[in-house]
């Protein structure tokens, strides 16, 4: 039982990263949702932006990096600017929560079988010697 408990924990471990998706998308496609992390590029830099902190204010994203966005009153001179006319891609990095759920219940479902199979091996095993 405490091989089941140790092979639990490791891939449970394992899945607390969660499903994650990366989409490649025109700046012109996308929807800019502040709450979603984001990845900028253009020519000559890559700008990394987590949810919340950055707004879209006509046509141009602005950010603060390290930072929470809490509002439009927080964009300071500090604050990075870039036109969406000078974006190539923008990345898009979101977590897919009922994948993530499926594969850590059939995680354990596999897990709980395996010990059920070598349980019942055991318990076989020691009639056959009687």
């Amino acid at each position: 039982m405490k091989k089941v408990i140790v092979w639990f924990i490791l891939v449970s471990f394992m899945n607390l990263t969660g499903c994650y998706s990366h989409d490649l998308l025109a700046p012109s496609s996308y929807k800019f949702d502040e709450r979603k992390e984001i990845k900028i590029i253009t020519r000559d830099t890559t700008y990394n932006f987590k949810g919340y902190q950055y707004v879209l204010v006509s046509d141009t994203l602005i950010g603060i990096q390290g930072n929470v966005l809490l509002n439009k009153a927080d964009i300071d001179e500090s604050s990075v600017k870039v036109p969406v006319d000078e974006m190539l891609l923008v990345e898009v990095s979101s977590v897919n929560g009922g994948k993530t759920t499926l594969l850590v219940v059939g995680s354990l479902v596999v897990i709980l079988l395996i010990a059920a199979v070598v349980d019942l091996t055991k318990i076989l095993s020691s009639l056959w010697h009687l």
